[in-house]
């Protein structure tokens, strides 16, 4: 058993490894926005990235330009565009010449993801507690009560599907949304719509399950009481919990899904 010298000489350590993780993430110049040539091109982008996130768009269908003009109305030149910003983000996968095709998904994909958002965003709701003011505080609550108020999905596929996505996330982004460094930010929002598209794919027939949303709800507002209560700590291990735990309920389901497709 480790001497209590020992443990708290090794929470020190990790204290400062963060700390130092922080500040550098900090120096970095913020992530550059590149100015869009025309809004059809960020139009398009916001649709297809919405698909594919959404599973409407399913892993390795080719997205072939007359496939895509014929199903959202934009030209060849704005739907390039948009095809190559979603393949900067390993949302599309380029194929030199032959054209697109939505990212596959894969189990080591999820797991990575998953182990990245378990390191990363603990890191920025601690960062965000020690730095949010009142009104941080007030759209957490906010955040939350919407997100409680509405009803789980029937349909993976439908608007109330969209809808509860959009509240979840919402309510997540504001959660850390105090931190003091746009990169980690940016890091995390971006794993948070990737991991989004395996739950959304792989996690869809448990939505209406009323056991879930209560496990759901309950990690939720552990979470909130310690972020608003200050304790960074806390508050950042019990997201940690949250995360692990909707990891291996999706990566589960996945291995399922895999043992039954094999001959």
């Amino acid at each position: 058993m480790r001497s209590r010298p020992v443990a708290r000489k090794r929470a020190a350590l990790r204290a400062e490894k963060r700390e130092a993780a922080l500040q550098y993430l900090e120096r970095l110049p913020p992530p550059r926005r590149v100015e869009r040539k025309s809004t059809l091109a960020q139009d398009v982008y916001q649709r297809l990235s919405h698909d594919i996130v959404s599973g409407r768009l399913i892993p390795g269908q080719k997205l072939a330009f007359d496939m895509l003009r014929q199903e959202y109305g934009y030209g060849i030149s704005p739907l390039r565009e948009a095809l190559q910003r979603l393949s900067s983000e390993s949302l599309v996968v380029a194929e030199g010449r032959i054209g697109f095709r939505v990212a596959p998904i894969s189990l080591e994909d999820l797991e990575e993801i998953n182990g990245l958002r378990l390191v990363l965003e603990p890191m920025a709701l601690r960062d965000s507690v020690r730095h949010g003011t009142i009104e941080w505080e007030t759209a957490v609550l906010a955040a939350a009560h919407r997100l409680a108020k509405m009803s789980l999905p029937k349909d993976a596929h439908d608007d109330s599907a969209d809808a509860w996505e959009r509240c979840h996330q919402e309510f997540h982004d504001t959660l850390i949304s105090a931190c003091s460094s746009r990169w980690l930010l940016h890091f995390c929002r971006t794993l948070f719509a990737q991991f989004g598209r395996y739950r959304r794919l792989i996690l869809a027939r448990y939505w209406v399950s009323s056991p879930l949303r209560g496990t759901i709800d309950a990690e939720h507002k552990r979470v909130i009481e310690a972020a608003l209560q200050r304790d960074a700590d806390k508050a950042a291990q019990l997201l940690h919990q949250h995360y692990a735990n909707s990891g291996e309920r999706v990566a589960a389901e996945f291995r399922r899904l895999i043992a039954r497709q094999r001959p």
